[in-house]
């Protein structure tokens, strides 16, 4: 250590230089200690965060992360075959079909035919399972052509009837 009997013992005896060495040799022993406690509280802070991967469960994480990849895998291909399934079925709803039997069953086996829709959202090679299920099945489509509409009357007189004289014909009364 640099004090004032150390200078005086190497031969400086000036009172402002001793005074002067001695200041700047604290300073420089401060700034060194400021270091080192600095230095030692990264130290410290590194020491710990180490600790703290040490303590943590690697495997555990590993395995969560692969659970949780494998629970979004299935269900993005759930919400897939969700899609193309509704898909399926506003393509169904669209044929005319007679019935929900006969739309359930068309469905099935559109399914069962693995067809698929292209880029543009058009069914690809689906027309060979309609066509043969038409064929097969001549009366499950809607007809094209209109119902006929049943009138009350048959009627060759001016007069319209009215809606008490269509049941009083019906039920017989005058």
């Amino acid at each position: 250590m640099i004090d004032q009997k150390f200078l005086e013992g190497i031969g400086i005896t000036d009172e402002n230089m001793v005074k002067s060495i001695t200041e700047t040799y604290s300073a420089d022993i401060k700034a060194e200690k400021d270091t080192a406690a600095a230095i030692q509280k990264n130290l410290d802070t590194a020491n710990t965060t180490i600790q703290s991967y040490k303590d943590m469960d690697i495997d555990g994480i590993k395995a969560s992360v692969e659970d949780y990849k494998q629970k979004w895998e299935q269900s993005e291909a759930d919400r897939k075959a969700f899609e193309h399934k509704t898909k399926l079925s506003g393509y169904v709803k669209g044929l005319g079909l007679q019935n929900d039997i006969y739309e359930s069953h068309v469905l099935g086996l559109l399914e069962k035919s693995n067809v698929q829709f292209n880029d543009k959202g058009e069914l690809v090679d689906v027309d060979n399972v309609v066509e043969t299920f038409r064929k097969s099945h001549k009366d499950a489509f809607k007809s094209a052509e209109p119902k006929p509409q049943f009138v009350g009357t048959a009627g060759g007189s001016q007069n319209t009837p009215t809606d008490d004289d269509f049941i009083n014909t019906i039920l017989g009364l005058k």
